[in-house]
């Protein structure tokens, strides 16, 4: 298998990425009172990553952004990942 690490961490990257997606539509739907009568989960991805508890813009809007500083250290940790992978391929090449 080609390339395990930064596939499986590409993946992570994507699926994060659509994790602050979702958590941005619930946060932005959240700060429109008028479209639901009280605050609510507006995607199966938020609920699935806020729960069930203690539901409030605040908490909304501090999970997205968890979310965003967590998306953005994968996205730059991503090139070291890639480089060390191939001073392991290169490593390995050698030592056959």
């Amino acid at each position: 298998m080609s390339n395990p690490y930064s596939k499986g961490f590409a993946l992570a990257i994507v699926l994060s990425i659509v994790a602050i997606v979702c958590l941005a539509q619930n946060y932005t739907q959240s700060q429109i009172p008028e479209a639901n009568d009280g605050i609510g989960i507006s995607n199966q991805v938020a609920y699935s990553i806020i729960g069930d508890d203690g539901w409030s813009q605040d908490k909304f809007r501090d999970i997205f952004e968890k979310s965003t500083f967590f998306t953005l250290i994968l996205i730059v940790a991503f090139p070291f990942v890639l480089i060390v992978e191939s001073k392991l391929k290169k490593k390995v090449t050698w030592e056959v």
